[in-house]
């Protein structure tokens, strides 16, 4: 089944409020849509992943995970503690293990590739 952007920004509208109330209560701190968007929209370049490479929303949401995993391992291999309010890639794993917010981080990345690919069409 295709997915659709009106789809995704139906669900971002309607489960926004619910993941920056999740957020800031695992991080331990307010979380607004500006510093969210700051800790999960600032990675592309850090994961090196280029929405422009992918033809798929799929593909795109497939490779930032997997940039995600590699930063993560990365940093827990150099022997960083474990310490979501100070590494990048902790914070967004610890959002990442709760099954809402992985699915909302999904739906953001998704909004982030239906955006870029209208911007370079």
């Amino acid at each position: 089944m295709k997915i659709e952007r009106k789809d995704v920004e139906k669900y971002f509208k309607d489960n926004k409020e619910e993941a920056l109330k999740r957020a800031s209560e695992i991080l331990n701190k307010e979380v607004d849509w500006y510093s969210f968007n700051g800790i999960i929209g600032s990675k592309n370049d850090t994961y090196e992943v280029v929405v422009e490479e992918h033809n798929t929303v799929e593909s795109y949401v497939k490779d930032w995970m997997y940039g995600h995993e590699l930063a993560y391992s990365s940093d827990k291999h150099k022997g960083y503690p474990y310490n979501k309010h100070d590494r990048s890639s902790y914070k967004v794993h610890a959002l990442l293990e709760d099954e809402f917010l992985r699915g909302f981080i999904e739906c953001c990345l998704m909004r982030t590739y239906f955006k870029k690919k209208k911007e370079h069409k």
